[in-house]
């Protein structure tokens, strides 16, 4: 019996239409729905599997996401270090924000090429 997966399928439609309009990203997370067998049947179906995939290999917190059919809609997930669900989302956005690149990282590599700038720009 459908007991969540139609109100799901209506809250990404009307927030991939608002996404459309106005660029505001949302992010639903399904771990924290109940969802029968039969509503995540429905929704694998409905959703289906898009050309894209991301997948983050981390000894902490690995993490995968999938673009649905429905192009601006991502399943994500992400695990413990058992591999076990901790998180589980569909997000309606161009790209996962959790697959992009976290500006702590980001600060970190531009640290590290300063210092191998440093040691190859240096006077020997």
């Amino acid at each position: 019996m459908l007991m969540n997966a139609v109100p799901i399928l209506n809250e990404i439609y009307e927030n991939l239409k608002e996404f459309y309009e106005t660029g505001k990203k949302y992010t639903i997370f399904t771990n924290k729905i109940p969802l029968s067998d039969e509503d995540r049947k429905f929704l694998n179906e409905v959703l289906g599997e898009g050309q894209v995939k991301i997948k983050i290999e981390s000894d902490f917190q690995p993490a995968e996401w999938k673009e649905t059919k429905i192009f601006g809609v991502w399943i994500g997930i992400i695990y413990d270090k058992n591999g076990n669900p901790i998180t589980e989302t569909i997000e309606i956005t161009d790209f996962p924000e959790l697959a992009k690149s976290q500006k702590e990282d980001i600060e970190s590599s531009i640290k590290d090429l300063e210092k191998i700038l440093k040691e190859y720009t240096e006077v020997k």
